[in-house]
């Protein structure tokens, strides 16, 4: 009764409401994502999309990876070093092998990328010595929460929009993403030298130098190891050096389109693990360089064109 009371006394309040009042209570218009806010050129380093940022307080461009699959910004250390920027706090972060590490953790009062200023930006201090002499940082998430960013390989560029709506004019294909802790995870399935056909859910990572990178349990419970090995690679990790085994596989089936003779990697220590779901692997930038990618993280959405 008092339900239906209170829903007849709202009614009839607003009908003696002044026009000005319920303009005023309507629900705001949705961003106009018909441009972009911001267009930022990007170069290619072994495989990485490097950016260029300026850090409050200094003057130097600095070069940093986009990296979808980063869950936090990473600073060099010798940045931060050089710009005298003292730690806040300390915190634990996790390399792609899971190990967890004890690292500094510093607020920036702001990072300029083409113009645009992102305040208070949280990143990690870490040596980044295995990534070339020229990268001085990582972003990925932190990006991706406050634009809808189109990585555009061709054009080499990145086009940012505010979050919202997907521009009208992207032309790809939808695909729907969930995610594991704050990585975007996709599903798509791989085709086995035997014919075996393996479905199964993967992070987007664009700053992975690889096709795909398997979790070793996904390799140990499917026979991945069965495949031919054509080479090895050891690489430096944050904790320890790491062994990755390189082959091929047939073909993967991603948003309807089919690849052939992808490269893949996997080593036994690499275990990115899942929340709810089993993760099979990562798919890096040998399998997205053939599309211009759209993600809407705020949307859970990703165009493929």
């Amino acid at each position: 009764m008092w339900r239906t009371l209170v829903i007849v006394i709202c009614w009839c309040c607003n009908l003696f409401l002044p026009a000005f009042a319920q303009r005023k209570n309507a629900a705001p218009a949705a961003a106009d994502n018909s441009k972009p806010v911001a267009v930022i050129p990007f170069r290619m380093i072994d495989k990485h999309v490097v950016i260029p940022v300026v850090l409050s307080g200094g003057t130097d461009t600095l070069q940093f990876v986009f990296d979808s699959g980063a869950e936090v910004t990473v600073l060099h250390k010798r940045v931060s070093e050089k710009m005298r920027i003292n730690s806040g706090h300390q915190a634990f972060m996790s390399g792609i092998n899971n190990a967890m590490v004890r690292t500094n953790v510093v607020t920036l009062n702001a990072l300029y990328l083409k113009g645009l200023r992102i305040p208070y930006v949280e990143a990690y201090l870490e040596n980044l010595d295995n990534l070339g002499d020229s990268i001085d940082g990582v972003i990925g998430v932190a990006l991706l929460k406050l634009y809808i960013v189109k990585i555009d390989y061709r054009q080499q560029q990145l086009v940012l929009y505010r979050n919202g709506k997907t521009p009208i004019g992207n032309t790809g294909r939808l695909l729907h993403f969930q995610l594991n802790y704050s990585t975007p995870v996709i599903d798509a399935a791989i085709t086995m030298p035997d014919g075996r056909y393996l479905p199964g859910h993967y992070h987007i990572t664009t700053g992975g130098d690889y096709g795909i990178l398997f979790n070793w349990p996904y390799v140990d419970a499917n026979r991945i190891n069965s495949l031919p090995t054509l080479n090895t690679d050891r690489v430096q990790d944050m904790v320890r050096v790491l062994y990755y085994i390189n082959s091929n596989i047939p073909s993967l089936q991603l948003g309807g389109k089919t690849m052939a003779n992808v490269p893949v990697s996997y080593c036994k220590d690499i275990n990115d693990v899942g929340v709810f779901t089993e993760i099979a692997g990562s798919i890096g930038y040998d399998i997205w360089k053939q599309f211009t990618i759209t993600i809407n993280y705020e949307k859970k959405e990703v165009y493929l064109e």
